[in-house]
């Protein structure tokens, strides 16, 4: 990992110099004695013969024998080289040699690497996929289920590097196109005649499947998955019957969308004889048009002597809906682009103008293919059905599918090889990065009447619109790694008060603190050490958050959240601070019965300080089993001994004090009291030998650590980028840092820093693809 420190925040002792004077004599006296042969004993690094760092083949030092470079500056700066037990060497010789090393590695001279190397290309992701045909056809779908799953690389969902396209993820792309073709352009609308479908349990949700219903034991909802493509009037129906109890037969209503029905139906049926039970529910476009039956009148009584257990429920067949009866009202896409009444334009120009938007180039450079989707229908259809086939065209077309960029024509080739991109390819690039999506037309338009505004005014542009918040909540859930929290649930017998509700709030806390902290330009210290959070009355009663907390941060009286409603509070007088506070991380380090203080220490250093240690050898990544008389030990105790192995102490004695730092919290972020005997010892010493008790303390060692703002840059170039980074990026990271205020440090700045680097607005020319225009756009 690229992290430097620097060189004028090192004062006059870290200038570089060269490798005789400097790094020899620092290698030969504290690294040599171990590091001096290739053997597996020297972890195949030998110091002792190099005469230089930068070789005239990279990829030299790759091979067995050859330094790893970037690993030893790390290894050094943060003190856990040379090891406990060899002579260490003073302040000014470590800095002055992290200094010497940082510089050479950090030469900004180097080849160019766009965000997509030469001949590779990157496709948009199933969530970039859902924003952009929200954006551009107004069309709302959960396309989760039929897009394929995107693949992780370097820590993000859309590094092109690890993605792939088969013959299958292709038909999938289709189906989701003719999904998407169907919400904007309804056969039932075109046509005028109502369509029916029919929901079997396994494309139903609510209730659980079983003996082929779907189940509701107490009062609830059973709905299609699918959301209808227009509103209007529709009959709904659904086959139903019930585990009968008490008084009264069970009783249901039939919705559409947020319209139920008033009509309340008596469902005396049994599973021997269920019955169709039916009624027509008009609603609006406006709404999420799900259909569905709902079950009102649950009833449970306890085993008794003479009646025995009295427990009726309510199971649902299948649902059916039929419409719309009465034409249906147009929708978005149908209104906009002038499909709902009299034709607003030609056929041809509501092609190339969709074709314009889906496929992020003017139409003059997509002659053939617009040629091409109007011959996918018969020409004697009508323009609405012509329409829709050619937006399946559109939507399944490489050109939606994949980032293809192009350069300004007879661009100048930098020193370092890039070619600066046109304005085309920098706007999507940048409406990727901070929309997750591509760029709508109010954007075009404002780029044809005064061309694009430069990096920083579109930067802001874009993030002053909500859009921008997928870029943060994206982010933050794949930088914090709380997608992995996502599907973790807590063990109910050891924290029976975890619930759904709670858990979710945890999540929520965290992506609003860091939205938050992106809108109003607040201190990325404060992710590390802030006094501040947003919470819900739920994970305010989890904190142990009073009114007076609340008081504190708006400064007057406060008042508890009530319902949903999100309030910031201050954290003083407790142990939270920052990120190391929240609920989601601390659940997310930690087992479903108990804390991890290697999970919690090894997030630490991965997430926030850049510098995960390697994964453990085979069979050193648990905890031994007690031994007989051992059953006593703390867990502390247990990771002593764990360290003792030399195999596991390496990387033990980095995260492992940070971990029992953040003991004084359990398994799910509940704060221990000083009488837990968990919270007894919370200090911990880091290999550079800076000491802390507890997570107040830690969080304080870590607020000016410079190696948290360099591991979000690094972080925030991967995102941006769309792939991973490589030594010759070690300039960029430098250049981003250097415009942030070391005081002030803000996301935003971070964020106009990387749009402004050349690796964001240039291109790496690649080698003449066989063409099928006059303007040479690949085939």
């Amino acid at each position: 990992m690229f992290l430097l420190t620097s060189l004028a925040s090192l004062g006059a002792s870290a200038a570089p110099q060269d490798f005789a004077s400097v790094a020899r004599p620092f290698l030969d006296q504290h690294c040599v004695r171990c590091h001096k042969d290739s053997s597996a004993e020297s972890k195949f690094m030998d110091l002792a013969s190099p005469t230089s760092v930068l070789v005239s083949d990279p990829s030299a030092a790759e091979r067995d024998g050859q330094p790893d470079w970037e690993w030893l500056l790390e290894q050094v700066k943060f003190g856990d080289m040379p090891p406990p037990g060899e002579a260490a060497p003073t302040d000014l010789e470590r800095e002055a040699f992290v200094a010497w090393l940082g510089a050479e590695l950090g030469q900004d001279g180097g080849t160019l690497l766009s965000p997509l190397p030469a001949g590779g290309l990157r496709r948009l992701t199933a969530f970039e996929y859902q924003n952009a045909v929200l954006d551009i056809l107004g069309v709302s779908l959960d396309l989760t289920a039929v897009l394929p799953e995107d693949a992780v690389g370097h820590g993000f969902d859309h590094v092109a590097s690890a993605q792939s396209l088969s013959e299958a993820h292709f038909l999938r792309y289709l189906e989701a196109a003719e999904l998407v073709a169907e919400a904007a352009l309804p056969l039932a609308l075109l046509d005028g005649e109502p369509r029916v479908a029919r929901f079997f349990p396994e494309a139903l949700s609510g209730g659980r499947a079983q003996r082929q219903a779907r189940w509701l034991w107490s009062n609830g909802e059973v709905r299609t998955t699918n959301p209808l493509p227009a509103g209007g009037l529709y009959r709904i129906r659904a086959e139903v019957y019930g585990e009968q109890a008490g008084p009264d037969p069970c009783r249901a209503q039939l919705f559409l969308g947020g319209a139920t029905s008033e009509q309340l139906i008596d469902v005396a049926a049994t599973q021997e004889a269920p019955e169709v039970i039916e009624t027509e529910v008009y609603a609006s476009g406006d709404e999420e048009l799900v259909a569905g039956v709902r079950f009102v009148n649950d009833y449970y009584r306890k085993p008794d002597e003479e009646k025995g257990k009295q427990d009726r429920n309510f199971a649902v067949r299948w649902v059916e809906v039929e419409g719309p009866l009465d034409g249906g009202e147009p929708t978005l896409f149908m209104e906009t682009w002038g499909f709902a009444g009299e034709p607003v334009r030609k056929l041809e120009e509501s092609v190339a103008q969709c074709a314009e938007l889906l496929w992020r180039r003017p139409a003059q450079s997509h002659e053939a293919q617009l040629k091409s989707l109007l011959e996918l229908s018969p020409a004697n259809e009508t323009d609405g059905h012509r329409m829709r086939a050619a937006l399946v065209g559109m939507l399944a077309s490489p050109r939606f599918l994949f980032y293809t960029e192009t350069s300004i024509e007879a661009g100048e080739v930098s020193p370092r090889g890039g070619v600066e991109v046109d304005a085309a390819t920098f706007l999507t690039r940048a409406v990727s990065f901070l929309w997750r999506s591509i760029p709508d037309r109010e954007l075009w338009e404002d780029a044809g009447a005064d061309g694009l505004p430069d990096a920083k005014e579109l930067v802001r542009q874009l993030l002053a619109h909500p859009r921008s918040d997928r870029f943060a909540r994206s982010f933050v859930d794949q930088w914090l790694q709380l997608r992995s929290t996502e599907s973790k649930r807590p063990d109910r017998k050891v924290f029976p008060d975890v619930d759904e509700r709670l858990r979710r709030s945890m999540l929520e806390e965290t992506r609003r603190v860091f939205v938050e902290s992106l809108r109003e330009r607040r201190s990325l210290w404060e992710l590390v050490d802030g006094t501040e959070t947003v919470v819900n009355r739920r994970l305010a009663k989890h904190y142990g958050l009073t009114a007076e907390a609340f008081g504190s941060a708006v400064g007057g009286e406060g008042k508890l959240p009530r319902g949903d409603e999100w309030l910031r509070a201050s954290l003083l007088g407790t142990a939270r601070r920052g990120l190391l506070g929240h609920g989601a991380i601390l659940f997310g380090t930690s087992e479903a019965t108990r804390t991890s203080p290697v999970s919690r220490g090894r997030w630490v250093l991965d997430v926030l300080l850049g510098s995960a240690p390697p994964p453990p050898p085979p069979g050193a990544d648990n905890l031994a089993p007690l031994k007989k008389g051992a059953a006593a030990l703390s867990l502390r105790e247990r990771m002593d001994l764990h360290r003792a192995d030399a195999t596991c102490a390496a990387c033990h004695a980095r995260m492992d004090p940070i971990g029992f730092g953040l003991e004084r919290f359990d398994g799910v972020g509940f704060e221990r009291s000083d009488a837990d005997p968990a919270a007894s010892d919370l200090s911990g010493k880091l290999p550079d030998g800076r000491s802390f008790d507890g997570p107040v303390e830690l969080a304080a060692v870590l607020r000016g650590e410079q190696r948290f703002l360099e591991a979000l840059v690094e972080r925030l170039l991967v995102f941006a980028l769309g792939r991973g980074l490589e030594r010759e990026d070690r300039g960029a990271v430098q250049k981003v840092l250097a415009t942030l205020d070391p005081s002030h440090p803000t996301l935003e700045d971070m964020i106009l820093g990387v749009v402004q680097l050349e690796e964001f607005a240039s291109m790496i020319p690649a080698q003449p693809m066989e063409s099928d225009t006059a303007n040479g756009e690949p085939k």
